[in-house]
C-alpha cells in the first residue's frame, strides 16, 4: 500500500510537526502529533500585528476583524497604533490615548474575550519602541559630549569652560564644543571635568597652514578644520568626474597618525595617499566606506606614524546618501562630496573610536584595532586631574595649572533627540532613556496606567501581553549614574579614561581598546538588564506577558542579542518576504530567537513574518514560512493585518502581506 505521506511532502510534515510539537503537552503516542496537526491547539495557531492607521478606528470594525480572524484560524493580535497606512477613511477618527482610543482598546479585549482570541498590544506609538509624549526630557535618551580648551602652566586659571554641544541628535562634537543653533532644543548636563598634559605629539593641523586644493581648485578649507559639525563644503570632481579628490600640501613635511571624516551623506569609500614631491604617492589608510544604517557619520581611521608634504583623500564610491549631495549641491552625487570635516591629526587617535565608544554601532571590532603608538602621543592616566569639584553650574572654574600644556575637558550628556515613529501627534513623544531603571520603569507605568484602568478586569485576562517590537530608536552611550554603574560591573573606575571616550589613547593602544571594550559591554549589560528586564518584571506583576524582538534586526545599539531575549517572556525575530539567504541579518536573528528559547526554556519562539510584501499567494508565503519553521521558529506574527475600520473594498492596508478581511 502507498503510503499517505512520501518523498519533499513527507519531510516538510515532518518539519512543521517538529515546529509545533514543543506547543503540545507530553504525549506518548505518535498519532497525538498527528491530531495535533490536523487540529491545532491555540498555542500553536499564527498570531498577526493589526494595525490602527491614522487613526482610523470603529469598533464596529473591530469586531468584524476579530471575528473575520477567529473563522480563519489565526489565535490572536497585535494592536499597533500607527501613522501609517492607506485606505479607508473614517467621519470620525479616534486619536492615541484618548478617553475615546481607550474605549476602542477595552471593546477589542472585551472582543477577543468573547471569542477566545489572544490580544497584545504595542510597547508605544509607532514601532521603534518605547516613547511617547510624557516622557521628559530628562528621561530621554542620552550621548555624551564635551568641550576643551589648552591652557599652559604655570598659572592660576579662573574661567568659564566652553559649554559642550546641547543640541539633539547624533553626535556634534570632534575636539572643541561645536556651535549650536539657537533655535534648537537644548537639555544638558555636566558630568565630569578632567585636565591632562598635552602629548607632545598633538598639534592644532591648522598652525602648519596647509593649501588645499580639489579636482576642481583651490578651495578655503576653514569649515573642514574647525570642528563644527554644521559648516560644510563640496568638493566636486571636476574634469575627472570618475574621481573626486582634496588634497593638503604642507610647506614643510609634517607628521600624520589619524585622519577624521564627517559628512551627512556617510563616509565614501576611498583611500587616503600621501607623497613628498606631489607626484609619487603611496597608500597609508582606506576608508571604510558607508556602513549599514548609516547616513550621516563622523569617522575617525589611524594609520602608522607618516610624514609627507602631500595628503590626498580619494573618493571613488557613492555615498551614503546621494540624495543629500544632490539638494545641497545640484550636482550629480558622482561628481561631488559634501563633507563639514576632513582633519589630519598629528597626535594619536584610537582607530574608529566613535564606533567603539557607541555613537555608532561597529558589526566587527576585531579587523579595527588601533595602531601602536610612541608615549608622546598617549595621556598617561596617572597624570589625568580630576576637576570636577571646583565647576560651578555655568561652568566657571578656577585651577592652579601645573608647568607645561594642559588639556581641561568638561564632559556631559544632551538628548539624542530620537522620538518614537511611525506616531500620530498625540503618541509621539522622545524614546526613553533604556540605560535606566528609573525612567524605563516611570515610562511603562504612565503607558499601562489607563489602559489598565480602561481595561479594568480585562487587563491580565484578555490583554495578556505587552509587544516590544524592533529596536529603531538609534544609538545611545549615556545615562545619568553610568559611571557608578561601569565601575560596579568592570571593577575599576572609568574617570581617568574618560579621555578615550572623545578618541584619545590613554596608556596606550591596547589598553584603550580594552577601555572601550569594557564600555561597549557595560552598554549591553545595561540596555537588557535596565530596559528588557524592567519592563517584562513590571509587567509579570500586573499580569502582563512580553513578546520580544529585542533588539530585532535593526542593529543600532551594542546589544547582547541572547541576553536581551532572556528578559522577555516570547523571543522573536523577523524575516521578510524574498529574504531567505543565510547571509542577510534575518537569518541571525531568527536564529538568535531560536537560541534564546533553547538557552532559557521558553517553549515559544515567534517571529514577525513576512516583513515587506504585498498581495502574495498562499503556496509562495508557504514555501518561504516552511523554511523560517526549520530554523526553530514554531509562532508566525504575520505581518500585517490592518484593521478595517469600513466594510468598503478593497479595503486599508499596511506595508507587509495584506492579511485581512477585505480581501480574497
Amino acid at each position: 500500500m502507498k503510503p499517505l505521506f512520501s518523498g519533499p511532502l513527507k519531510i516538510g510534515l515532518y518539519v512543521l510537526l517538529l515546529s509545533f510539537s514543543r506547543l503540545l503537552p507530553a504525549q506518548n503516542s505518535g498519532s497525538s502529533l498527528e491530531e495535533g496537526f490536523i487540529n491545532p491547539p491555540e498555542s500553536a495557531k499564527p498570531r498577526t500585528w493589526w494595525h490602527w492607521t491614522n487613526s482610523n478606528i470603529t469598533k464596529e470594525g473591530i469586531t468584524k476583524d476579530l471575528e473575520w480572524m477567529k473563522r480563519s484560524g489565526i489565535g490572536g493580535m497585535h494592536i499597533a497604533d500607527v501613522a501609517s497606512g492607506q485606505g479607508q477613511v473614517v467621519e470620525k477618527k479616534i486619536y492615541f490615548r484618548s478617553p475615546e482610543w481607550l474605549d476602542a482598546v477595552r471593546h477589542a479585549a472585551s472582543e477577543a474575550e468573547r471569542l477566545d482570541l489572544e490580544l497584545t498590544i504595542f510597547s508605544s506609538a509607532g514601532w521603534s519602541l518605547t516613547g511617547g509624549p510624557w516622557v521628559k526630557p530628562e528621561q530621554a535618551m542620552k550621548k555624551l559630549v564635551w568641550s576643551e580648551i589648552n591652557v599652559k602652566g604655570p598659572q592660576i586659571f579662573a574661567g568659564r569652560l566652553p559649554a559642550p554641544p546641547s543640541n539633539e541628535g547624533p553626535i556634534r562634537n570632534l575636539s572643541r564644543a561645536a556651535k549650536v543653533s539657537d533655535t534648537e532644543p537644548r537639555f544638558y548636563k555636566d558630568c565630569i571635568v578632567l585636565a591632562f598634559p598635552v602629548p607632545p605629539d598633538d598639534s592644532d593641523i591648522r598652525q602648519f597652514a596647509p593649501v588645499v586644493s580639489t579636482g576642481g581648485g583651490e578651495i578655503n578649507p576653514e569649515a573642514l578644520l574647525d570642528d563644527d559639525l554644521n559648516t560644510s563644503v563640496a568638493i566636486r570632481s571636476g574634469k575627472n568626474k570618475k574621481m573626486v579628490w582634496i588634497q593638503y600640501n604642507f610647506e614643510q613635511p609634517i607628521t600624520a597618525r589619524a585622519l577624521t571624516l564627517a559628512s551627512r551623506a556617510g563616509i565614501p569609500v576611498g583611500r587616503l595617499i600621501v607623497s613628498d614631491d606631489g607626484k609619487d604617492f603611496r597608500t597609508v589608510a582606506v576608508l571604510p566606506g558607508a556602513q549599514l544604517y548609516r547616513a550621516g557619520k563622523v569617522e575617525t581611521v589611524s594609520f602608522p606614524e607618516t610624514s609627507a608634504r602631500y595628503f590626498r583623500l580619494e573618493f571613488t564610491g557613492a555615498p551614503m546618501r546621494p540624495a543629500d549631495v544632490m539638494a545641497e549641491t545640484n550636482t550629480l552625487p558622482d561628481s561631488v562630496y559634501t563633507f563639514s570635516e576632513i582633519k589630519l591629526h598629528t597626535g594619536a587617535r584610537i582607530n574608529r573610536w566613535e564606533d567603539k565608544a557607541g555613537f555608532y554601532h561597529l558589526f566587527n571590532y576585531e579587523p579595527v584595532a588601533s595602531q601602536e603608538v610612541s608615549s608622546s602621543s598617549t595621556i598617561d592616566p596617572a597624570a589625568v586631574v580630576d576637576l570636577t569639584s571646583q565647576i560651578s553650574p555655568d561652568g566657571f572654574i578656577q585651577w592652579k595649572v601645573p608647568e607645561g600644556n594642559w588639556t581641561i575637558m568638561r564632559f556631559g550628556y544632551s538628548l539624542t533627540g530620537s522620538k518614537n515613529r511611525p506616531a500620530v501627534p498625540a503618541g509621539s513623544g522622545y524614546e526613553v532613556d533604556k540605560l535606566s531603571r528609573e525612567y524605563t520603569e516611570a515610562y511603562i507605568k504612565e503607558y499601562t496606567t489607563p489602559i489598565a484602568k480602561a481595561l479594568g478586569p480585562l487587563y491580565g485576562k484578555s490583554l495578556q501581553y505587552v509587544l516590544l517590537d524592533s529596536w529603531e530608536a538609534g544609538m545611545q552611550n549615556w545615562t545619568d549614574n553610568i559611571l557608578s554603574e561601569f565601575k560596579n560591573r568592570r571593577g575599576y573606575d572609568l574617570t581617568p579614561y574618560m579621555p578615550c571616550l572623545s578618541g584619545r589613547v590613554v596608556g596606550n593602544s591596547d589598553i584603550s581598546d580594552r577601555v572601550l571594550w569594557d564600555f561597549r559591554r557595560t552598554l549591553a549589560d545595561m540596555f537588557a538588564e535596565n530596559h528588557y528586564a524592567v519592563l517584562t518584571e513590571f509587567l509579570n506583576k500586573q499580569g502582563i506577558k512580553t513578546y520580544g524582538e529585542a533588539s530585532g534586526v535593526s542593529l543600532e545599539i551594542l546589544e547582547d542579542a541572547l541576553l536581551c531575549k532572556k528578559y522577555v517572556d516570547i523571543p522573536m525575530g523577523e524575516f521578510w518576504y524574498r529574504a531567505l539567504h543565510p547571509e542577510l541579518m534575518y537569518y541571525q536573528d531568527i536564529r538568535g530567537a531560536s537560541s534564546a528559547s533553547h538557552i532559557y526554556g521558553k517553549k515559544v519562539v515567534a517571529a514577525e513574518a513576512f516583513t515587506g510584501g504585498g498581495f502574495e499567494s498562499p503556496y509562495t508565503l508557504k514555501k518561504i514560512g516552511d523554511y523560517w519553521f526549520t530554523q526553530g521558529i514554531n509562532r508566525f506574527v504575520f505581518h500585517t493585518s490592518a484593521h478595517q475600520p469600513l466594510d468598503t473594498k478593497p479595503g486599508n492596508t499596511m506595508v507587509g502581506i495584506h492579511i485581512n478581511r477585505n480581501i480574497t
